[in-house]
């Protein structure tokens, strides 16, 4: 999630198989027919969301530049997320979902991002990948406006009792002390890359004058006294400001910046992954903890499911994100919204170079509508892809050969076994109809969705 920044943005169990498998794998093993796509992603490689004045309180060296505006997607990114759009190109053309005729295939997708310029652009690039040459229709709110799908909170879709969320956080806690202790690995790791000294060292070394080491800060795990909004309901204290102070570590890497300003030279790929974890922590507080999921993340949800009954319907179902005929859909939006859908549905997934569950740049849950040719029975599909740290670094072009790193997903009580852990949809709607909270997702006739946001600067 965008940090130092407004946070714009169930008991379905699923688990990720834990050695990796490729999307595309999944057609030589099966004879279903690809109906349609839902792509719900973060964006990809960006700027930090800080000002160096504000990074200067966290570490006495600057911070290096990306040469984008602050929380900017940078270019390095942008052509990352052609190569991923590229890669599903191959993939749904491969699958039959499209024609290769653009004016077609394009007529039947349907692109969304949540109203910060990185999901803008990502949507773009991703759609540039995917149609070569089109002009691609991002819908969105204007930038800095709320939206209510990810962000229902501040958008006055769904109240949240940010006392009953903190209360909830420490009985699934303990307390800022514990989280202290068990994660003192990676705090001790951060602060070493902080303040450039071996990890380890004991005593603590000073903290250098006019900066403050946000690893030793407590974790309150109180309820936010200010406004409330998407992420931020409950106050993390010293974790939220060592994931700030850490935040730009994996964008420095993923944008292919030297190695020497990774960390400043601190942090090897391994080091890089494990304090990866404390941001994954960070996630599950704000955004897992069951109540506060389902208030956050049910709106968002409903949208996903509805689109999904429209393609089975082949009728408008008012609520979903595009119209009946919209067979890709796009969405994206950060890491939080992502979590928190993963955390409704209880996903979880495990991929080479990163630590589990993390949302990585570009990453996203992709759902799967199929239907068999011999019974007619829809069946979904539910995976999280992404490229790895190097393929981003690299810009690796993808293919059906090179594929991004994919962990499918399995969902108990209605999955059958095979390589792909398929759901009949029937069931996966119960499921998912009872994972969310109907009271915290939007009246469909009072919802105005987007229209297309243009000129969104790119640098």
């Amino acid at each position: 999630m965008g940090r130092f920044q407004t946070k714009l943005p169930g008991f379905l169990l699923a688990f990720a198989v834990l050695s990796p498998v490729t999307a595309q794998t999944f057609q030589n093993h099966d004879n279903t027919v690809l109906r349609q796509i839902i792509v719900f992603g973060r964006h990809g490689v960006r700027a930090p969301t800080a000002t160096p004045a504000q990074y200067a309180q966290f570490s006495p060296r600057p911070y290096p530049q990306f040469g984008v505006s602050t929380g900017y997607l940078t270019v390095h990114g942008q052509q990352a997320e052609v190569l991923l759009g590229t890669y599903f190109r191959s993939y749904l053309l491969a699958e039959g979902l499209l024609t290769g005729n653009a004016d077609a295939d394009l007529a039947a997708s349907y692109f969304r991002a949540n109203s910060i310029q990185r999901s803008n652009v990502t949507a773009t690039m991703f759609g540039q990948g995917l149609f070569p040459g089109a002009t691609i229709p991002v819908h969105s709110y204007a930038l800095g406006l709320p939206d209510p799908v990810f962000d229902p909170i501040q958008a006055q879709v769904a109240v949240v009792d940010a006392a009953l969320a903190a209360q909830e956080v420490q009985e699934i806690y303990s307390n800022g002390t514990a989280l202290a202790s068990a994660y003192s690995a990676e705090f001790s790791l951060v602060r070493s890359v902080l303040f450039n000294y071996p990890t380890g060292t004991q005593p603590l070394p000073a903290t250098p004058p006019g900066v403050t080491d946000p690893t030793v800060e407590p974790i309150p795990l109180t309820a936010t006294a200010g406004p409330l909004y998407t992420g931020a309901v409950v106050n993390l204290g010293g974790l939220e400001d060592t994931g700030n102070a850490a935040d730009p570590f994996v964008m420095e890497y993923t944008a292919g910046l030297p190695l020497a300003d990774v960390g400043w030279g601190g942090l090897s790929t391994d080091a890089l992954s494990q304090q990866l974890r404390l941001a994954i922590l960070t996630l599950k507080i704000e955004m897992q903890a069951p109540y506060v999921d389902q208030v956050q993340s049910s709106n968002a949800a409903a949208h996903v499911l509805r689109s999904m009954q429209q393609a089975v319907t082949g009728s408008a179902v008012p609520g979903a994100f595009s119209a009946p005929a919209g067979k890709a859909l796009v969405v994206i939006s950060s890491d939080a919204y992502v979590a928190g859908l993963a955390g409704l549905l209880h996903a979880h997934w495990r991929l080479p170079g990163y630590q589990p569950d993390f949302c990585a740049p570009g990453g996203a849950l992709v759902f799967e509508l199929r239907q068999a040719p011999d019974t007619g029975q829809y069946l979904v599909r539910v995976y999280y892809t992404t490229q790895s740290l190097d393929q981003l670094r690299n810009l690796t072009p993808l293919s059906l050969q090179t594929p991004p790193e994919t962990a499918q997903l399995f969902i108990p009580g209605g999955s059958t076994p095979g390589a792909s852990f398929d759901i009949d949809f029937d069931t996966f709607q119960k499921l998912v109809t009872q994972a969310i909270g109907l009271q915290y997702v939007q009246d469909p006739s009072k919802e105005t969705p987007p229209g297309v946001l243009t000129n969104v600067p790119l640098e």
